[in-house]
């Protein structure tokens, strides 16, 4: 693992992780609460409120997201922004496809609306993140202010 490699993983982490978050606040959260598909009883059983999240969880989970989108993009050949929205796209679109509809076949947690505004919002998300991780493993050099040399 080069520097390049481990700086694009680690902004890439960060920047999936934010427009993550903001999907979730602007869209999501709304979303799952206008179309439940459990009650909210049942709902507040299963997700843990804000306070009692586990931190190094959610830390290790972010990593792990951040580096297989760049590490998917590494292999892909990906090397600019462009061409990390046209893979990212492909990996995103099969990736989520996997896991919402997996997920949505084999629980009772989402709506049929809901998995598909979650699909939607974490397929972009995520193409996004990898356009990021493809631009700055194409990048020259990498240095602590990201400028090339």
């Amino acid at each position: 693992m080069n520097k390049k490699f481990l700086v694009s993983g680690l902004i890439t982490t960060v920047v999936n992780l934010l427009l993550h978050t903001v999907a979730y606040i602007f869209i999501l959260k709304d979303v799952c609460q206008s179309y439940p598909a459990v009650s909210e009883e049942f709902r507040k059983q299963l997700s843990r409120p804000l306070d009692q999240l586990i931190v190094w969880a959610m830390v290790v989970t972010s990593l792990s997201m951040g580096f297989l989108i760049t590490t998917a993009m590494k292999w892909a050949g990906a090397n600019t922004f462009v061409s990390g929205l046209k893979y990212g796209f492909v990996f995103s679109l099969l990736f989520w496809g996997s896991v919402n509809f997996g997920l949505y076949a084999s629980s009772n947690f989402f709506s049929t609306t809901s998995v598909f505004i979650d699909y939607a919002c974490s397929v972009t998300v995520m193409t996004i993140a990898a356009a990021v991780a493809a631009g700055l493993l194409g990048r020259g050099k990498i240095n602590i202010n990201f400028k090339e040399s």
